[in-house]
């Protein structure tokens, strides 16, 4: 799992992501915790609109590519379309309250810092994944060119 988290770029087991909370909060106190998570939730929502976007731009240009015959271009294209369609997950709406079944304040607190985190971890998960795809479409749009050039 350590591997995974290095690449991807984000703890992605539960029990991790865990672990990092319960560490971050007892430095810094569960609301300062939940305040940089929720920064971090919004950041990556904007940082999905953003590759979204882009991905919307190499789209056209794959479509150029596949129009003029271009080896790879469909490849390029299907990665985008399927990269596209998992960022947009992360654009949706979330509430994360607190436990319902929590009797102790403090705990519940702790609770829903740590499921933020979760959210905040699997999109991250999810967008390096997305950047990781639109990348190598690119890169398989480029060697495309190369190859229709000559």
């Amino acid at each position: 799992m350590r591997l995974l988290d290095i690449v991807l770029g984000v703890p992605v087991s539960r029990k991790r992501v865990r672990e990092e909370s319960e560490r971050f909060i007892a430095a810094r106190g569960a609301g300062p915790t939940r305040e940089t998570i929720n920064d971090n939730l919004s950041h990556l929502t904007g940082k999905s609109g953003a590759l979204l976007q882009a991905q919307g731009l190499f789209l056209v240009i794959a479509t150029f590519a596949l129009e003029k015959d271009w080896p790879l271009a469909l490849p390029a294209m299907l990665l985008l379309i399927v990269s596209a369609l998992a960022v947009m997950t992360n654009l949706r709406t979330v509430f994360i309250g607190l436990a319902p079944n929590q009797a102790d304040v403090g705990r519940a607190e702790v609770e829903n810092v740590v499921r933020t985190a979760q959210v905040a971890s699997s999109r991250g998960a999810r967008f390096n994944v997305c950047l990781y795809l639109t990348f190598l479409s690119v890169v398989l749009i480029g060697i495309g060119a190369v190859f229709a050039g000559r």
